[in-house]
């Protein structure tokens, strides 16, 4: 997996599909927005909003070999517009 993070965002690349656990407080938010983003569509999920503490396993939608995802996590009060808009 690989990483990065800015100013109120954090982009996860996730190659298989295989869990894994985030620090939510990492990024400077109350509230984050997550969604996944499927780099072999160009589709975006359903985003979902959560509070940006503690550990949280994200899970992609699909795993195995060929099933690359990418979670963003943006900061909510930014109103980042969502991949593909």
């Amino acid at each position: 997996m690989v990483a990065t993070r800015g100013d109120g965002y954090a982009f996860v690349y996730f190659p298989t599909g295989w869990p894994a656990e985030i620090r939510l407080n990492k990024l400077s938010a109350k509230t984050i927005k997550a969604i996944w983003y499927d780099p072999r569509t160009g589709k975006s999920g359903i985003p979902e909003i959560m509070e940006a503490k503690g550990i949280r396993k994200f899970t992609p939608p699909s795993s195995g070999r060929g099933k690359d995802w990418i979670l963003i996590l943006d900061d909510a009060s930014k109103n980042f517009k969502m991949p593909g808009e």
